[in-house]
């Protein structure tokens, strides 16, 4: 596996879709975010996501910290962030680009039950 070009990840992105699985079902939802890569390893992302199913949910998620990449993965280590992304915690996602200007993240723990495909478009 060749993995992620150096510097792959580095720009401003905007989010353009959103997969949702529960339980391997999809699930009705509308999100929206932004997450920046910088060039000395910074991560920062705000999101919005609103599920209408198995429960009515809105919640905004932030969190900044550091990231590398490994292989096909985006390693993200939180250092601030809303819940449920505590100080410390690294969150491996899959990481997808079709082309240089689209991006596609997928967490590898799926965690309660609850799989996403998130995807982004680079603006800068």
């Amino acid at each position: 596996m060749a993995g992620l070009p150096p510097g792959a990840l580095v720009g401003f992105w905007e989010m353009t879709g959103a997969a949702v699985l529960w339980r391997s079902r999809p699930v009705p939802a509308s999100a929206s975010g932004v997450i920046v890569y910088t060039a000395d390893g910074t991560v920062s992302t705000v999101m919005e996501m609103h599920l209408v199913r198995p429960v009515r949910l809105g919640r905004t998620f932030a969190y900044t910290g550091r990231f590398r990449t490994e292989g096909d993965e985006a390693v993200h280590r939180v250092e601030v962030g809303t819940w449920p992304f505590s100080r410390g915690r690294e969150l491996r996602r899959r990481a997808t680009l079709p082309d240089p200007d689209r991006l596609v993240l997928e967490p590898l723990d799926a965690g309660h039950g609850l799989a996403l495909s998130l995807t982004w478009r680079r603006t800068g």
